[in-house]
């Protein structure tokens, strides 16, 4: 059967250090690259930067809700890893996407991680 880890989170950005004067505003498409390609049991992508498990990796959708400004885009980020259960590299991972996102502003983010059997961290940003 395997071992499975559940994840769901979200990404809310602003373009606040835009408009404070900063250069180079991201774009969807930008944030669609910065994330990577989607790996799925019928697409697979060896090149993932996603945490990715035997059948495929996290998914996240980025959806537009407004122009640049405040608020500016969410991205719902989820999945169900087969044959998974490194927390440590799904940390380190949305540590690293957060920082990413500059000189956009992480308006806020959370992500809840669950390995069965586990504890359930919840890693809120700050």
């Amino acid at each position: 059967m395997g071992i499975w880890t559940h994840v769901v989170g979200c990404i809310r950005l602003d373009q606040m250090g835009i408009i404070l004067g900063g250069s180079h505003p991201l774009t969807v498409k930008s944030v669609e690259e910065i994330l990577g390609p989607i790996c799925t049991f019928h697409n697979w992508y060896d090149s993932t930067r996603l945490p990715c498990g035997s059948e495929g990796s996290l998914q996240y959708r980025v959806i537009k809700y407004r122009e640049p400004g405040l608020p500016w885009v969410a991205i719902p980020i989820w999945g169900d890893l087969r044959s998974y259960d490194n927390i440590y590299e799904i940390k380190n991972w949305w540590k690293d996407i957060l920082k990413s996102f500059e000189p956009a502003f992480v308006r806020d983010a959370c992500l809840k991680i669950e390995v069965d059997g586990r504890k359930r961290p919840v890693i809120l940003y700050r």
